[in-house]
């Protein structure tokens, strides 16, 4: 069952029912969901032709490769007899026995894991360039190059020179919205709902895997807490399999799991030169999910107060509880490890959580109190010195209103003693001349009574409105 991509379909769908030839890249981290988004794009499509790479081969294994998958889908004695010594020969068959044909339906030619199929070298993207300029346009073809989020796809594809001004569609692919990967988890609680989503993130490969027949507690064992579970390398697996320079990478990320950090602190402490290296590693990171940047509100983009923390949900569990107790979980045929490692501290853990999940989907939330049009910035508020943010939400709006949000993860209604912690808040922000500040109560179950009554907040958001967005009355 697919779920959710509804932008991303719609955007493929009109380049694919346009009247002009289109390039399409699409990138995204591992395991987001590239290939199956373009899988099911493609069903009932009459001329669509797929070619996957192999991981780690080099470019004859890849050509062998892809012929293979070309006899499966092209019927043609002579592809019997034929063997391909390069990738011109490879192109100029594509050319003279499918591109060439003129059909009313738009060909459509997918060629996925680009890095892959290229072997880490330029000379394919080039190859692709003069076909595609002199051979392919023109013929009503839908080229889509996909590939992980990785200097290959930002340098040699994204940035080329050879592909500048022909890509007609880009999409970065990211994770599910939280009410997707709802959808996808439905039959359980809202709060279980959210948990897994606090632990796996979006990514939709992980939160396939999870049994809608066992509670959160024996799928967190089963996957991540027992010797064979397939949660247990999936960071070096990550890393191993996008970054070709993966022990830079697990560098910065292996330093900002202790917290937040500027481009100077990560660089002096992991002593990578913070000019264009550095810089280009935390883009990817970004690019990838892993890491996200913030500036304060108050704040220039080009500030030195930019700090970067990680982002992602399952790196920053895997740090906190599976990496400690790495022997202790090869070792144990426990089927209660999970609860035994983490019960004294996981309801803590869950609170810190919830506040990156509300400021990673700051855009849904600012949907949920109707103020999405007019956001300026979504950002956590800190000080140059700050080791942890003092306000982890704060929007920024067109129409000169500052919305202060105070994020609670309690498994109860949220009472007016709430009201002086949150004062405190207000008082750190000072908003530029002529805005009002607005205040929020981001919460599992919202308020009670009291607080309601009391008129103190302008906004309310529940784990319903998050996880339920279009029900959420006008």
């Amino acid at each position: 069952m697919f779920i959710g991509r509804k932008n991303e379909l719609k955007l493929i769908e009109d380049a694919y029912r346009s009247e002009k030839d289109e390039l399409v890249v699409l990138y995204g981290r591992r395991r987001i969901g590239k290939s199956s988004l373009i899988k099911y794009f493609s069903q009932k499509k009459r001329a669509f032709y797929e070619f996957e790479a192999l991981e780690g081969e080099r470019t004859q294994r890849q050509i062998d490769h892809f012929s293979q998958q070309l006899h499966k889908q092209v019927d043609d004695p002579i592809l019997d007899s034929v063997w391909f010594e390069n990738w011109e020969q490879v192109f100029t068959y594509l050319t003279e026995k499918i591109l060439k044909r003129k059909t009313r339906t738009k060909k459509i030619l997918f060629l996925d894991e680009l890095p892959w199929m290229a072997a880490g070298r330029s000379r394919l993207v080039s190859l692709l360039k003069y076909y595609w300029d002199n051979h392919w346009k023109g013929r009503h073809v839908m080229l889509i190059l996909c590939g992980s989020v990785a200097p290959f796809m930002v340098k040699k594809v994204l940035q080329s020179n050879a592909l500048y001004g022909r890509t007609t569609l880009e999409i970065l692919l990211k994770g599910l919205t939280p009410g997707e990967a709802a959808d996808i988890l439905s039959k359980r609680s809202g709060e279980e709902i959210l948990n897994y989503q606090l632990v796996f993130g979006g990514v939709p490969k992980y939160i396939e895997q999870i049994n809608l027949n066992r509670s959160f507690n024996e799928n967190m064992n089963i996957l991540c807490f027992s010797p064979h579970g397939t949660m247990l390398n999936e960071i070096e697996r990550i890393f191993y399999s996008q970054f070709r320079e993966p022990r830079t990478y697990a560098k910065i990320i292996n330093l900002l799991k202790n917290g937040i950090f500027s481009m100077g602190e990560i660089s002096a402490k992991t002593k990578i030169p913070s000019g264009g290296g550095l810089k280009q590693y935390l883009e990817n990171l970004e690019r990838a999910e892993m890491v996200r940047s913030f500036i304060p509100f108050d704040r220039s983009r080009n500030s030195k107060f930019r700090k970067y923390a990680l982002a992602d949900e399952f790196m920053v569990f895997f740090f906190k509880y599976i990496e400690p107790n790495w022997r202790v979980i090869r070792e144990s045929n426990s089927r209660k490890l999970f609860k035994t490692l983490t019960q004294r501290s996981f309801d803590v853990w869950l609170g810190f959580a919830f506040e990156r999940f509300c400021l990673k989907h700051a855009g849904t939330l600012a949907a949920i109190m109707e103020f999405a049009d007019d956001l300026l910035l979504a950002s956590p508020y800190f000080e140059r010195n700050d080791e942890r943010f003092q306000i982890d939400l704060l929007y920024k709006r067109a129409d000169r209103v500052i919305t202060v949000c105070e994020i609670k993860h309690h498994n109860k209604k949220i009472g007016t003693r709430i009201i002086p912690e949150m004062e405190r808040k207000c008082t750190l922000v000072k908003p530029p001349r002529g805005y009002a500040v607005e205040k929020a109560l981001i919460s599992l179950y919202g308020p009670d009574s009291s607080l309601k009554d009391a008129g103190y907040f302008h906004h309310f958001v529940t784990l319903d409105d998050i996880l339920n967005p279009i029900a959420r009355p006008l």
